[in-house]
């Protein structure tokens, strides 16, 4: 089947870095593409203008083969982006991100993250890139786990991915330091290991990793020491009070990293302990006392 890739394009050289690894994905699976641009209000020269500028863009697209449409919309980009994208039945969106940070981040605020709130459909972001590189390679991707079937709702995407790209997944759960001795290494292990058999029977190769530390650090981290090409998570998706007191490890390493980052929203309710460690504990104790008491 015939996936669709939503592209989404502001005009500037910082959102024309995804069009490489752009190529990279249509090198891979069998796909069409459309480039789409939102102006503001409803200027005639400025679609004009935006027309134009896709156009260019599609023809060095297609003569490397690719099949591509273009769409001009006006109006705000994010909720544009996702109507269409969910209207049109698209398989994945690919957007760059700005790169702000500091003030300008917050008042501008980032279409990117915006997006990435609001779609119920894989979001892919790339960061800007100084200058036009070669197209990029897909050999590592770096997939952090909880042991949630939330967390593990990046598998079918990711799986895909590796399978038409060949790429090799590397399991990640990572623990913070205060739950260091709280959480089973075995039970980590167990969670990772069963998303690592399912794949391994489809032939994707895999690595188990378990870190401690900061979620975010050891995930940029890892990123860093395996030479990915990748990272690809699920995102809860939450707002409000939930999301202000949580945070967002998915919006942090967007904000802080470099690499690309293929993110899914999952909704519901926040589970705070996923893999149901306080159980194994409790089941620990029970085991010790049982086999203290039988020994006096």
């Amino acid at each position: 089947m015939v996936q669709k890739i939503l592209t989404a394009l502001d005009g500037t050289r910082a959102s024309e870095s995804i069009l490489p690894f752009l190529e990279t994905l249509l090198a891979s699976q069998d796909a069409n593409v459309t480039l789409v641009r939102v102006t503001p209000g409803k200027s005639t020269a400025r679609a004009l203008e935006a027309h134009t500028y896709l156009s260019r863009l599609a023809e060095r697209l297609r003569a490397k083969g690719a099949v591509v449409d273009i769409h001009v919309l006006s109006g705000k980009p994010a909720p544009m982006i996702v109507d269409m994208a969910v209207r049109g039945n698209y398989a994945l969106i690919v957007m760059g991100s700005r790169g702000k940070s500091g003030l300008k981040r917050l008042l501008l605020g980032s279409v990117a993250e915006e997006v990435l709130r609001r779609s119920p459909l894989p979001v892919l972001i790339v960061h800007p890139a100084p200058a036009a590189g070669e197209k990029p390679k897909m050999k590592r991707i770096v997939v952090p786990l909880d042991g949630s079937h939330r967390s593990a709702a990046i598998l079918p995407h990711v799986a895909a991915l590796a399978k038409a790209s060949g790429a090799r997944l590397l399991f990640t759960t990572v623990v913070e330091p205060n739950a260091r001795e709280q959480i089973p290494v075995e039970l980590l292990a167990k969670n990772l290991f069963q998303n690592q058999k399912q794949l391994l029977r489809e032939g994707i190769p895999t690595e188990l990793i378990i870190r401690y530390g900061n979620p975010t650090d050891e995930i940029l981290s890892l990123g860093d020491v395996q030479n990915a090409d990748l990272v690809a998570l699920s995102t809860h998706g939450r707002t409000g009070l939930e999301r202000a007191r949580f945070g967002s490890v998915a919006e942090s390493i967007l904000r802080r990293g470099k690499l690309p980052l293929l993110l899914v929203r999952t909704p519901g309710k926040f589970v705070p302990d996923p893999m149901h460690a306080p159980e194994i504990r409790a089941q620990r104790r029970r085991q010790m006392e049982t086999t203290g008491s039988g020994s006096k």
